[in-house]
């Protein structure tokens, strides 16, 4: 495929707490086809960039240890609304004839505005031994998860929070003095961005703060705080009201617990009703995330990284919940323990309104292939989990895993995954070719893959990762992916490769995983591995990250603790 480069238009916004949005600086649109008023024809410019043993049945034992540059050049000749400045008609800066200043930001270009953080603190550093698609980390190189939810999506200014954790980064073993924080961000109609308002929150009792999730209306706001094992300053014991709660509340292998804060006036700064959600979270390992999903059926879908105590050891899996949010009572639907077989390293949980019925995408080290193999997984609240594809697995690092899952309108699923077209062998070491590659998989309403997985990026001799799948409207989706480990490049390689993209990609599919637009690299823009973007109306996608995050210097990553916020919109071509 041909590969085009786009820069993101920047806003800077500075200076969060207590100040209202900033000027427009330098906001023009580069990369992409701006139609301005004018006349003529422009050119536009643009850069687009161990200790593991045993693997077990789902209660598994022991605790396993794009950029560049690039021109593109633009014809199209239309009257319409650009972006930024945009003079003459063509794309980017368009240096073409003619004048006007345009509207609205150009299809195929994303918009950021940057954001200072609560009370100064940085981005908080990933948790040490934490499992990923290509490479565990055993030390901290890029920042801790981040959830993104939109809410008033259908207007033209949709908000999006973003949930995220903050703190230094403190030398191993000592734990990071980390805290949660929500920022809200609102869609600038004239420049395309989303930019934060002046409502942002730090919670220094959340050592983390992780799922995220907004009512249409943006009047409920839910979010998942880490506490430590015993605060008592809950509103109600949701947990005590599930059957399997003595199993849910294990402090021998856990030291923290889980917690829902939920606002129904939608302001962050007012006092939230806290619920306790589950008791056996542990940091031992960084296995799989935490996730909040908001059903229309009056429901809440709670996915948690869960750490118990069997047989002398301790076991790492997952815990996906159903909350009833009329009385705050946990439901008898989906499961307290094991998404899949095996430790469960990625969970993704997904709402369909069309059978209001939750779903998870999962990926755990086992296989019901044979040993060593990692499985990805699709199982429904009500069913068995389905292992759909295999990926290579060893000792405490695995070849592949799954991104975003996203409902159909015929009650089905499609979800991104990264790993290998076709069968792979039971090897003590991962083989090191082939490279990676992204498929898009499609379930049916019951969980069943239809279909090939359809691999939509494959590279001979580079490895692919961080994948992203976010729903555009119309049948059309944004899929994004991380350039990484380069086998022509070997001798300049080291492991932060399989860990951190060399660049970051974009281009548009539809629901069968056909390529609709060429790939594009971005340019001092990207997000986290496990981060999820999300919708904010047709045509539109948006989601945070710290700023310039591509591996440019091998030898020297760019800091995990980063004081800024880069808040990103993407608008499609079409």
């Amino acid at each position: 495929m041909k590969t085009t480069k786009i820069t993101s238009t920047l806003v800077l916004l500075l200076g969060l707490l207590g100040c209202a949005t900033g000027d427009l600086v330098d906001g023009k649109d580069t990369g992409g086809e701006g139609e301005g008023e004018g006349e003529g024809e422009g050119e536009g410019e643009g850069e687009g960039e161990g200790e593991g043993e045993g693997e077990g049945e789902g209660e598994g034992e022991g605790e396993g240890e794009g950029e560049g540059e690039g021109e593109g050049e633009g014809e199209g000749e239309g009257e319409g609304e650009g972006e930024g400045e945009g003079e003459g008609e063509g794309e980017g800066e368009g240096e073409g004839e003619g004048e006007g200043e345009g509207e609205g930001e150009a299809p195929g270009t994303v918009q950021s505005s940057l954001a200072t953080l609560p009370d100064g603190e940085p981005t908080c550093c990933e948790h040490e031994w934490t499992i990923r698609m290509l490479h565990y980390h055993p030390g901290a190189v890029v920042p801790r998860r981040m959830y993104f939810s939109a809410c008033n999506t259908q207007s033209s200014t949709p908000k999006m929070f973003v949930s995220l954790s903050l703190g230094e980064n403190a030398q191993h073993p000592t734990e990071d003095p980390s805290s949660g924080a929500i920022i809200e961000t609102l869609l600038n109609p004239s420049s395309g961005a989303l930019e934060p308002t002046s409502v942002a929150r730090r919670f220094p009792e959340c050592i983390w703060m992780e799922g995220l999730a907004t009512s249409d209306d943006c009047s409920t706001i839910g979010v998942l705080c880490r506490r430590k094992f015993g605060d008592a300053d809950y509103d109600f014991d949701s947990l005590s009201t599930h059957p399997d709660k003595d199993w849910m509340t294990q402090p021998a292998c856990a030291d923290h617990e889980m917690w829902l804060y939920e606002w129904t006036n939608g302001d962050i700064t007012s006092d939230p009703q806290k619920y306790v959600v589950h008791r056996a979270v542990g940091t031992g390992w960084e296995y799989a995330n935490n996730y909040l999903r908001l059903g229309d059926d009056g429901t809440y879908g709670i996915g948690v990284k869960a750490r118990v105590f069997g047989g002398g050891v301790c076991h790492e899996a997952d815990a996906f919940l159903v909350l009833d949010r009329t009385n705050f009572n946990m439901t008898t639907r989906g499961w307290s323990w094991a998404c899949g077989t095996g430790h469960t390293l990625f969970n993704h949980p997904i709402y369909n309104p069309a059978t209001q019925k939750y779903a998870v995408l999962c990926g755990t080290d086992a296989s019901t292939h044979g040993s060593p193999l990692g499985g990805l997984w699709m199982r429904l609240e009500d069913g068995k989990a389905h292992e759909f594809h295999t990926v290579s697995y060893s000792g405490i690092r695995i070849k592949g895993g799954v991104g975003a899952l996203h409902p159909l309108e015929d009650g089905g699923y499609l979800g991104v995954i990264v790993g290998i077209d076709g069968a792979v062998a039971a090897v003590d070491e991962i083989p090191l070719e082939p490279p990676t590659s992204i498929g898009v998989a499609r379930f049916d309403a019951t969980g069943n893959l239809v279909d090939d997985i359809v691999w939509v990026v494959e590279e001979p001799r580079q490895y692919v990762s961080y994948p992203q799948l976010a729903p555009l409207g119309n049948g059309r989706f944004l899929l994004g992916y991380g350039e990484m480990y380069d086998l022509d490049r070997q001798g300049e390689m080291n492991d932060d490769a399989y860990r951190i993209p060399l660049a970051y990609t974009v281009l548009e599919i539809d629901e069968h995983g056909k390529a609709l637009t060429e790939p594009k690299l971005l340019d001092g823009v990207g997000w986290g591995e496990q981060d999820q973007m999300v919708p904010l109306g047709p045509g539109r996608v948006g989601w945070a990250y710290i700023p310039n995050p591509a591996l440019s210097n091998i030898k020297a990553p760019a800091s995990c603790n980063s004081s800024e916020l880069q808040i990103n919109t993407y608008l499609a071509e079409h």
